[in-house]
């Protein structure tokens, strides 16, 4: 079955819909406020979004159409791998717990299962850390932008640019030829 919105001739349409990501998270909410009411005159006209930025919380931005700003498809790519590389650690985390779980029939085995199945958990490989050091340089930007840390007067001694610097450089060690140039460097030196 599928959903159909009628919206009035005299509306323009939304640029953007539900579900899409933007800078201030995703977008959960439309509304319109047309140019003869309270709400048009008091807000501005047109096309009104709600974005919740952590599916764990409540707090909503709302913004006019002008000031929301999808994330670009570098930024959409980074997100989605981090979040499913999230999910896929739970789920595994979610088997590991299942395997834990004693079965009636080999009731004598629980206990060897059990201390079987806590090594196996201890051995889980944890994410590449390309890929962690993506999503932290993607994070500390949108906190770098957002309108919450803007406001503050928060001036430690070491900044965001002081972690998005020491996140590059750490990104350069990480590279193939930055390692192996490494190595060949302290093998010629011995």
């Amino acid at each position: 079955m599928s959903l159909t919105i009628l919206i009035p001739q005299n509306w323009k349409s939304p640029l953007f819909g539900f579900g899409q990501r933007t800078d201030l998270g995703t977008i959960i909410g439309l509304k319109y406020y047309a140019s003869d009411t309270y709400l048009g005159n008091e807000y501005g006209t047109g096309w009104h979004y709600v974005m919740l930025a952590d599916k764990n919380d409540e707090d909503e931005e709302h913004r006019i159409e002008d000031q929301v700003k999808l994330l670009s498809p570098q930024e959409l790519k980074t997100t989605l791998e981090a979040e499913i590389e999230n999910y896929q650690h739970q789920i595994q985390s979610l088997k590991q717990q299942l395997d834990t779980i004693p079965d009636v029939s080999t009731e004598s085995t629980t206990k060897t299962e059990a201390v079987s199945a806590i090594q196996h958990q201890s051995t889980i490989s944890p994410p590449e850390l390309h890929r962690l050091v993506d999503a932290a340089k993607f994070i500390i930007k949108e906190i770098a932008k957002h309108p919450d840390y803007l406001t503050l007067e928060y001036q430690p001694d070491l900044t965001l640019g002081d972690a998005q610097s020491a996140l590059s450089y750490l990104e350069l060690e990480l590279e193939p030829n930055h390692n192996s140039n490494a190595t060949s460097n302290t093998s010629a030196q011995k």
